[in-house]
């Protein structure tokens, strides 16, 4: 038996600033504002590039290369989509970051709760209503993190925080307002997908159970990332055990090392900036067990979008090819 399986990537593959003849230390922020003044030249290379990979799909990413840029590089969904058709590419899915959840769960009082959410909610339709015309099922999310990150760079947090059970009481607001959502993309025929972001309310074993028995299965999918899982000292294979038919989307990527998330510190992409540097292709060494994970996969007959990406890779092709022809060789007749 042989998996039901389309290769896609997530375009921050291609974010390395090397990639595009940028010095190697420009600041994210920085390669964001580049990226703004005219998006279109990015996302053609990238577009360009899933193509020359062999790949099936694409998956958006965080800005600068989301939907917003998408459609501001093309002009209308529907002329977006006919840049995916010339190269027989099509929309796997796309990642909008949690920004928007955060303020409603921070919200000081209830006007201010209220107010947060509805600009949730119409985001959330914006997004869901370009993927509807793309024809793309699957808007991407994350949770908010288990704890507060130090924004001292060099002063770790407390561990015994990250560590600690999560609050049932946040779970069960979190899953409230991931419901609201899930409606929200429901509206345009879409479905919505948690990712297990390293350190977020659904990344651990337990924390991904109590999100996924409180939230509507219908409206409210999983996107589990290995490598993510895996980051936080998780078991990615209890995850897919537990809940792969509950996932459109799975990013096969793998990494080093636990990375204890106390010791991370600094400013998000200060953090982000270190994360990256322990996530790996799989098939190139690391902790997952990839032969586990397939034979899982096939035990249940999951079918879905594999998603072979590597944050900001110094070389994405080669590394978008390596995955797969890992897979190809050593997996797929498991």
């Amino acid at each position: 038996m042989t998996l039901d399986l389309r290769w896609s990537t997530d375009i921050v593959t291609f974010f390395n600033p090397t990639y595009w003849d940028l010095p190697a230390d420009l600041p994210y922020p920085e390669w964001e504002k580049r990226v703004d003044v005219d998006p279109k030249p990015f996302f053609d290379r990238m577009l360009d590039g899933a193509a020359t990979a062999g790949l099936s799909g694409i998956e958006l990413a965080p800005a600068p290369g989301g939907w917003v840029n998408a459609l501001n590089s093309y002009g209308s969904a529907a002329a977006f989509k006919k840049e995916l058709d010339a190269r027989n590419l099509v929309l796997s899915s796309s990642y909008a970051l949690p920004v928007h959840l955060k303020a409603v769960l921070d919200a000081p009082d209830e006007s201010a709760k209220k107010a947060a959410r509805q600009q949730l909610h119409d985001d959330t339709a914006a997004h869901a209503e370009f993927l509807r015309e793309v024809g793309c099922p699957t808007l991407i999310t994350s949770t908010i993190p288990r704890a507060e990150f130090s924004e001292i760079e060099g002063v770790d947090a407390p561990s015994a925080d990250f560590d600690a059970p999560t609050d049932p009481e946040l779970m069960g607001e979190v899953a409230e307002e991931l419901n609201g959502i899930g409606n929200v993309v429901s509206q345009s025929g879409l479905h919505l997908a948690i990712h297990t972001d390293a350190y977020s309310l659904a990344s651990r074993t337990a924390d991904i159970d109590a999100l996924m028995a409180q939230t509507d299965s219908a409206r409210v999918k999983l996107c589990i990332d290995a490598g993510h899982i895996a980051l936080d000292g998780g078991d990615p294979l209890a995850v897919a055990r537990g809940h792969a038919d509950r996932a459109p989307v799975l990013h096969w990527k793998d990494c080093a090392v636990h990375l204890p998330p106390h010791t991370l510190s600094g400013p998000p992409m200060v953090r982000h900036d270190e994360m990256i540097k322990y996530f790996r292709v799989m098939g190139s060494g690391g902790v997952v067990d990839w032969r586990e994970w397939t034979r899982i996969l096939k035990s249940k007959q999951w079918s879905g979008w594999g998603v072979a990406e590597i944050d900001m890779s110094i070389d994405p092709l080669r590394e978008i090819r390596e995955g797969i022809e890992y897979y190809d060789r050593e997996l797929s007749t498991l």
